[in-house]
């Protein structure tokens, strides 16, 4: 079972990583032959600021990966129900504060943009891109880290495969037809919402997590 797990994990990861650079390529490409460098350049600029928030992590998600590889060998459904909740509790608080994060960068960033796009025009594209983000730390992030330590990233991985595959997909229909970037970006951030809810799902379903979150037993 372990070798099974194994090749899934590496052949998903595989193919991750290839859907990533290929959708990498066609993607900005997309944006840019489209909507100009000016609006390239905003799109950049705003998932750069969104992913610096991914520092205040600051390795707690290692650690609470790794603390769940003994109890999960052990079978412990006592220790996993405690990292499991201390570790949800830790990414929620996360995702509060990116609210009150992005709230910021909404008020503030539009002042130093490029003054050709009006407030609003940054503001709404601020606020359409960082649905996904939010949504990763308070559904997807414990989840993922479980899902890793008990040998089953590779459901992780495929969900980020059929993710990635939808929005390139998406996009390019969506660009092609004249969709503005603020509709491309919500449609993006849509399709990203669906990945932590499935993978929040998936371990509702298979590790029988009550309302207060806490494991009661394991699948095979």
């Amino acid at each position: 079972m372990r070798k099974k797990k194994l090749a899934y994990n590496t052949i998903s990861s595989l193919i991750l990583q290839i859907t990533t650079i290929i959708c990498g390529f066609i993607l900005p490409k997309l944006i840019l032959s489209n909507f100009g460098s000016d609006v390239n350049g905003l799109v950049n600029s705003i998932t750069q600021f969104l992913q610096i928030f991914a520092f205040l992590d600051m390795g707690v998600g290692a650690v609470f990966q790794s603390s769940l590889y003994k109890p999960l060998a052990d079978n412990d459904l006592i220790k996993l129900s405690e990292i499991y909740v201390s570790g949800q509790k830790f990414f929620t608080r996360l995702a509060e504060i990116l609210l009150g994060y992005v709230i910021i960068l909404i008020v503030s960033y539009p002042f130093f943009a490029n003054q050709d796009f009006e407030f609003i025009y940054t503001a709404t594209l601020i606020a359409a891109m960082s649905i996904s983000s939010f949504a990763q730390y308070y559904f997807g992030m414990s989840n993922g880290l479980f899902l890793t330590a008990d040998q089953r990233g590779y459901i992780q991985y495929n969900t980020q495969i059929i993710t990635l595959i939808l929005n390139t997909v998406s996009s390019y229909f969506l660009i092609k037809i004249g969709a503005s970037i603020h509709v491309v970006k919500l449609v993006t951030s849509f399709i990203y919402l669906a990945r932590p809810l499935a993978l929040k799902i998936y371990v509702n379903k298979n590790y029988s997590i009550n309302k207060k979150n806490r494991i009661y037993w394991r699948t095979n």
